[in-house]
């Protein structure tokens, strides 16, 4: 998502995961703790395993035996997925079976350079136990009732059987999701070393976007959920409005390109201007919010998709909707390209129609909406596994100035500029009146006091923004406003979704803030602005659409992104991305009408450190990694940017899911390490320690939702 000018994604809101360490230390019944992934890299010239030793897959076996995996779990894998990779490598991924039941979270994934010697190990494997799985005590139909329950508790679904494949049930759902919901049998591994059977559930809701997967116990109890939310021509903005002109590109032609060999265009599809379909991308409106494409537009035969915006005029008049769509269209094509150069393929899981035969699923073009009608200040990107199509839902944002105001009626007159919420109840000119008051704790981050009956003010910072209104809401305030802790004069658009969230909120200036705080007993109103600034279409932003695909990538490439530390690195890796293709070091500055754009900081010369990610808020802890990858930029050059673009997307096949920053960065090595310049190593060391993430650094996701983080500036000898 956008939010408070941040990108974001459905890919990485989630739930909070625990660590392996955590669970280790807790007490009690056992559960489902994820654990942290053992992941093994050969060290230059000694690899784990030589040349000819065997099968790769028997190679595989014999390394995790060696470290100490019993014959019994090795029974148990089974080879789902070989592939080639950069400069000749082979990687190889193994799941667990265990009574005919897929394992969940368990994987093994090794790397063979090209002489066939094996260079990495990722072990996520879970021990296998001597008896049987005991039944689940509840059926898929009461698996999904449970995660329905905790996820939608007021969605009205149809939840009769459509279909029983092997060990997944497809429910009918009904109108409230954008697929079927589906239940899949699985062994969960549990903290105590045992296993059990329950089920994946899978939801992907039709309005919002939301694609989740829920781990629910035989019991019925919920174990953990991962929230999983990028001859023809084109007149567009090559990176935005706020960085140049429109400008008629061409785009591949029928005879294609490497990345794109049919081209863009689907020369079988009945094209508008408001509907553009191709074999990466089907890019359209969809201002109703029902995930179709609206009606309408103008036929396009001739493959010119060549409307000119008006900017001084509002994003939705039939013009400047055309705009959107073939600048949508043709961005996500250009990421698609750029990342498939540099090993985003087919085979590595990316995003097409049709795979020509190179390795991947298919079937599974990105669904790009835009103008989306479901919010504003947003965009998001849901990643469901190879083979089914992801969605982007690109919003309009506010625009420049405020859409709401506070407005002082004692002890003096002042007027406050603000933005209104994505949550609570919605604002009108009439507004709410009351007296407002800076209940202690200031941030608003945990129990609240003094504001029954009031407007409660607190500071922006430390927990996400619904965290803060549910506080001050069960304190019995009437409503929220947020002052900004960054930025002097700017405001943001509050973003998150909890609908137990009934107040109104609000976010006002730092300078305002701080003006408010000093009155004594202020009383005011909140309320929305008669005249509103004028929308801008955030599918014109490169940065916006360029992060949120780059969503996509992590998701398909690493796999599970979601976490306080793994969503962190999620939405700076998307920003890393943003920055690899347009080299410059601010994010959304079209979108958020700001010149510096929509993070805390420009990431040139930022200045917060690996023990300022607190796992408080995805977007703030996930600007140190993108600091880390802008200092890379600068430290490779322009004329070697496409260099580290290159170890920047092989890193990710060495780099195990729900990672630590710390995995990020020997994901990097690693990459380095199996190209053809490994002196690069001491410039990826160089970067990352820079920011903290040195040797001995590591970080930590705690089972109460907090991170452990251990700092180091330190280099390895030879750098």
């Amino acid at each position: 998502m956008v939010t408070c000018a941040r990108l974001s994604s459905v890919a990485v809101l989630c739930a909070a995961l625990f660590s392996a360490q955590a669970a280790q230390a807790q007490s009690g019944p056992a559960n489902y703790q994820p654990r942290r992934a053992d992941v093994v890299a050969a060290a230059p010239g000694r690899p784990l395993a030589l040349a000819g030793s065997g099968a790769p897959e028997r190679t595989v076996v014999d390394v995790l035996r060696s470290r100490g995996r019993q014959d019994a779990t090795l029974a148990t894998l089974h080879l789902v997925d070989t592939r080639g990779g950069r400069a000749g490598a082979r990687h190889l991924r193994f799941e667990q079976t265990v009574d005919g039941l897929p394992v969940y979270g368990a994987y093994a994934k090794a790397a063979f350079d090209r002489s066939g010697a094996m260079v990495n190990l990722i072990d996520q494997l879970a021990p296998v136990p001597t008896a049987a799985l005991a039944p689940a005590r509840i059926g898929a139909d009461q698996a999904l009732r449970a995660a329905l329950a905790r996820l939608h508790p007021d969605a009205s679904a149809d939840l009769r059987v459509a279909a029983a494949r092997g060990t997944t049930t497809t429910f009918v759902g009904g109108a409230f999701f954008h697929e079927s919901p589906t239940v899949t049998a699985v062994a969960v591994p549990l903290s105590d070393g045992s296993m059990t059977r329950g089920w994946l559930v899978e939801t992907w809701t039709q309005r919002s976007n939301l694609l989740h997967h829920t781990l629910v116990g035989g019991d019925g109890s919920i174990l953990h959920v991962e929230k999983r939310t990028a001859n023809d021509s084109y007149n567009i903005f090559p990176v935005s409005p706020a960085k140049g002109p429109q400008a008629v590109v061409p785009g591949p032609g029928v005879a294609g390109n490497a990345q794109s060999p049919v081209g863009w265009l689907s020369v079988s599809a009945a094209q508008t201007n408001v509907n553009i379909v191709g074999n990466n991308v089907h890019a359209y409106l969809d201002t109703d919010h029902n995930n179709r494409a609206d009606g309408g537009g103008t036929p396009v035969a001739t493959g010119d998709f060549l409307a000119m915006a008006n900017l001084a005029q509002s994003p939705t008049t039939a013009t400047n909707k055309a705009v959107s769509v073939q600048n949508l269209f043709y961005l996500n094509n250009v990421i698609h390209d750029i990342l498939y150069s540099h090993g985003f393929n087919e085979a590595a899981g990316n995003f097409q129609a049709d795979n020509f035969g190179n390795g991947g699923a298919g079937r599974d073009a990105v669904n790009a909406e835009g103008q989306d009608g479901g919010g504003t200040d947003n965009a998001n990107f849901a990643t469901p596994p190879d083979g089914r199509k992801p969605r982007m839902q690109m919003f309009l944002f506010t625009g420049a100035g405020p859409t709401h105001e506070v407005v002082i009626t004692s002890p003096k007159s002042a007027t406050y500029g603000a933005k209104g919420a994505e949550f609570g109840a919605p604002l009108d000119t009439t507004g709410l009146t009351g007296a407002i008051a800076a209940g202690p704790p200031t941030d608003g981050c945990t129990a609240m006091s003094g504001v029954i009956g009031k407007i409660a003010l607190v500071d922006r910072g430390n927990c996400d923004f619904t965290a803060k209104a549910l506080n001050a809401q069960r304190a019995g305030a009437t409503g929220l406003i947020v002052a900004n802790n960054t930025g002097g004069t700017t405001t943001g658009t509050m973003g998150g979704t909890n609908r137990k969230v009934t107040i109104p909120a609000v976010m006002i200036s730092q300078n305002d803030g701080a003006a408010l705080r000093k009155l004594a007993a202020p009383v005011g109103t909140m309320r929305l602005k008669a005249v509103q600034p004028l929308q801008i279409d955030g599918g014109l932003d490169s940065d916006v659409v360029f992060h949120e695909y780059g969503h996509g990538l992590t998701w398909r490439m690493i796999g599970g992104m979601s976490g306080p530390l793994a969503g962190a690195i999620g939405e700076g890796a998307s920003d890393g991305v943003a920055m690899l293709v347009n080299g410059d070091d601010s994010m959304g500055e079209y979108a958020s009408s700001s010149a510096a754009g929509i993070r805390r900081n420009l990431y040139s010369g930022y200045s917060r450190t690996y023990s300022a990610v607190i796992g408080a808020e995805v977007h703030d802890d996930g600007e140190i990694y993108a600091a880390v990858v802008w200092r890379l930029i600068e430290l490779f050059g322009p004329a070697r940017r496409s260099e580290l673009f290159t170890y920047y997307v092989d890193a990710m096949n060495f780099i195990p899911q729900t990672p630590s920053y710390e995995q990020m960065r020997d994901g990097m090595l690693q990459a380095v390490a199996t190209g053809s310049k490994p002196d690069d190593r001491c410039t990826i060391w160089a970067a990352f320690a820079q920011f903290g993430i040195g040797v001995g650094a590591s970080g930590v996701a705690n089972a109460d939702g907090s991170v452990t983080i251990v700092e180091s500036f330190a280099t390895p000898g030879g750098c």
